[in-house]
């Protein structure tokens, strides 16, 4: 046999090919008859692709190709279908929510505020009648009502209950707002004599004038720890049992690796309960890289708790486990009270939090990790980036590739600043979940950033990813919709400092990612030797309108040279 060795091509021209002699087995699987973007160095284009194993084993043109196959090597005809490399979501939510993925109606791709509503209630039919948490249906971020054309208000109390009367619904925009039916209300003991949420939590119930409580409520902590007991017990079993579901639905989206960001009421036994039952038995059917747990935390909240985490990044190991399930970043918070919110305007954070940050990034890059810090504002970047400097000359962080999560508000400065050490920046679709309306009067790090274009014409290193499983919509379609025409969630424009091109984006969401990852020899690309995670689309990403790029799916998923989802 004939073993195919293609090298690099430019995007015009055919690959050019070079026979050599191999003892290789048959393919087990080929694609053939494609347009396959390999998004390799040259972004070249061939035709076909071979999967020996869990490795890409060739590519080249369909007859080349084909002279691989054996009596028990399958043939995939793409019949002109383009395939591109498996998509990697930088950063998610998935182990973390997985416990409400099962019960979840997922609004991201609605555009109707009707259909939005059918969809609640058709999820409510689906689980059937019940007032407990096995019985609530789930509508968590992903959307935002000015993605409707119909009709852009909230949800209200009332439509809820007549739409599912018979369950309790949780609805929520982004991450600081909800909307509860009766069901739901009573189901969390929510009652007109609720006392008012404390000041620090951000929280606000709303009432009517007679000081009834609506159903709505607004104040991120405050839906996070107050209204917890509407959710499902956070478990291992739990989060195994919703994450199987959400792969299922991400593989549709041809999605085969997550880096995964976790919250702190997630057990961090669970952490080795999906190793034990998903990862250890094959039944995981995407690549999932995640932090280190601390007990429950993820983070200290207090002075009192650095220490326990200092102990704890010498205790674990970085980059231990498989390539399907791997312990590889901690992040995105170093110290949870230095949590960036935009509450505090162009003020700095005081320094004896910052030492308290201090302390952990020195621990962090004692230990080797690679962090990934929750940021926006460049104030805050600034700040960050002095301490980063410093630890850097004692323990050397350039070759960790330390990341800004979100990134919203760099400065010019700051890029440069980030580049020397060798940063990346995460770049995430939950801030294009708006409209140029709800955006406003707001500051520059809400209206029209991240700077992308400013990203890539200074040569700072940067991938694409959602923020999804509360705060942005699941599909990384939407992503490489919004940084392509440079439009929002509701069709608005929201880039003024530039966009990105088709394959500048489509770069950042596979082979940036997989160097952002330390991956970058075995993921992001289509290349002989790397591993075979691949996704063939139902249009072609190149040429479809820009506007229609959010409405893109998959209909074969290939993860570690298994098809996982195929609907050809």
């Amino acid at each position: 046999m004939s073993f195919v060795l293609v090298q690099a091509c430019s995007n015009d021209s055919a690959p050019e090919t070079v026979q050599a002699e191999s003892t290789l087995p048959a393919a087990d699987t080929i694609f053939v008859n494609g347009k396959v973007l390999t998004v390799d160095e040259a972004f070249s284009q061939v035709e076909a692709v071979a999967v020996t194993g869990n490795l890409i084993s060739a590519v080249g043109s369909s007859e080349e190709i084909s002279a691989m196959a054996g009596p028990e090597t399958r043939i995939v005809d793409l019949e002109g279908r383009t395939m591109i490399p498996g998509l990697i979501d930088n950063h998610n939510h998935l182990i973390f929510n997985a416990p409400t993925w099962p019960n979840g109606v997922r609004l991201g791709q609605v555009r109707t505020r009707a259909a939005a509503l059918e969809a609640i209630a058709a999820k409510a039919e689906e689980i059937g009648p019940g007032n407990d948490a096995d019985h609530i249906v789930f509508a968590l971020g992903g959307w935002n009502p000015v993605q409707f054309t119909d009709d852009q208000s909230e949800f209200t109390r009332e439509e809820l209950d007549a739409i599912a009367p018979n369950n309790p619904v949780y609805t929520q925009i982004s991450w600081g707002t909800a909307v509860l039916n009766t069901m739901a209300m009573e189901l969390g003991g929510i009652t007109n004599d609720m006392p008012e949420p404390g000041p620090e939590t951000g929280g606000r119930i709303w009432r009517d004038e007679e000081g009834n409580v609506t159903g709505k409520f607004t104040g991120a902590i405050f839906l996070k720890w107050q209204l917890r007991p509407l959710f499902p017990e956070v478990t291992g079993e739990s989060a195994a049992i919703g994450l199987k579901a959400a792969i299922a639905d991400y593989s549709k989206m041809g999605v085969t690796s997550s880096m995964t960001y976790n919250g702190p009421e997630f057990p961090e036994d669970g952490l080795q309960y999906i190793q034990e039952h998903l990862a250890d038995t094959g039944e995981l059917d995407m690549r999932i890289y995640y932090p280190p747990h601390f007990d429950r935390n993820v983070s200290a909240w207090t002075p009192e708790e650095v220490p326990g985490i200092v102990a704890g990044l010498a205790e674990h190991e970085p980059w231990s486990g498989t390539e399907m399930y791997q312990m590889t970043h901690f992040g995105e918070h170093m110290y949870l009270p230095v949590s960036d919110s935009n509450r505090m305007g162009d003020r700095p954070y005081p320094e004896d939090m910052m030492e308290q940050f201090r302390i952990v990034v020195t621990a962090a890059a004692a230990n080797g990790w690679q962090i990934a810090e929750h940021v926006n504002r460049d104030i805050t970047v600034r700040q960050m980036l002095d301490i980063f400097e410093e630890v850097n000359e004692t323990y050397p962080i350039t070759h960790l590739r330390w990341r800004f999560e979100h990134g919203r508000g760099l400065s010019m400065d700051s890029i440069e600043r980030a580049k020397a050490l060798g940063m990346a920046i995460g770049v995430h679709s939950s801030a294009g979940m708006s409209s140029p309306e709800s955006r406003g009067d707001a500051g520059p790090t809400e209206r029209d950033f991240p700077p992308i274009r400013w990203y890539q014409d200074n040569g700072l290193t940067f991938g694409l990813g959602s923020d999804a499983q509360v705060v942005a919509h699941d599909s990384p379609f939407f992503t490489l919709y919004w940084v392509v025409s440079g439009k929002d969630t509701s069709g608005g424009e929201f880039f003024k400092h530039g966009t990105l091109t088709r394959e500048e984006a489509l770069i950042a969401h596979t082979r940036t990612n997989a160097y952002m990852m330390h991956k970058e020899d075995i993921l992001g690309s289509i290349e002989v030797g790397k591993l075979a995670d691949l996704a063939v689309l139902d249009r072609d990403y190149m040429t479809v309108p820009a506007d229609d790029i959010r409405d893109l799916n998959s209909v074969m998923t290939m993860v570690d040279g298994r098809i996982v989802y195929e609907a050809m």
